[in-house]
């Protein structure tokens, strides 16, 4: 096994220019600070999550249901690691226009860096084991790779990025009915 890290600022940047028109539904903290980083903040189709630790899939599935449109859930393996079993809801309904990366920096970023003590939880293989396609990945390249065929793919596939901690400055909004509008408007209204 390699210590190598994906870059995760990298890997959101190519997310974006892989895929410009999802709607991208981001975990509180890191996730979203890294998103308004590389992207602009105001991007209407950003979905922070605010004070919703262990929900951003579950979020992703729901949105990926009520539209055609493709949709990419931003998660962190501290909060997934709270919510597993969402992993067999959304193996059940298996939405083609969804793909769900999880940073994997083995920390809670953004409650302080906290050891997440859960090295030796396979989250591939958990996703695997729920019906679910999933790859683990560690390098910039490989993750792009990874996520453009997670996209062409006709079932929703988990992307392990293992990823270094990191404490982004960029802060998007924090005014959440503006968020969820805006959310919602850019992929209800005809453009």
């Amino acid at each position: 096994m390699t210590d190598a890290r994906a870059d995760q600022y990298a890997c959101t940047e190519s997310l974006l220019n892989i895929t410009p028109d999802a709607a991208v539904v981001s975990n509180l903290g890191v996730a979203s600070y890294v998103l308004a980083s590389v992207s602009d903040p105001e991007r209407a189709r950003n979905f922070y999550q605010w004070g919703s630790m262990g929900v951003t899939t579950a979020v992703g599935l729901g949105l990926a249901l009520s539209t055609d449109e493709p949709v990419t859930v931003l998660d962190g393996d501290g909060s997934l690691l709270m919510s597993l079993g969402v992993l067999s809801t959304v193996a059940r309904y298996d939405p083609d226009n969804l793909t769900i990366v999880v940073w994997a920096n083995d920390v809670y970023g953004t409650t302080g860096g906290q050891s997440l003590q859960a090295s030796h939880t396979d989250f591939a293989g958990i996703a695997e084991n729920s019906g679910l396609d999933a790859i683990t990945v560690r390098e910039t390249d490989a993750f792009a790779d990874a996520y453009r065929g997670a996209t062409e793919s006709a079932s929703v596939t988990v992307i392990v990025c293992h990823v270094d901690p990191v404490d982004p400055d960029a802060r998007p909004t924090f005014d959440f009915p503006y968020i969820a509008r805006r959310a919602r408007d850019s992929l209800t209204t005809d453009t």
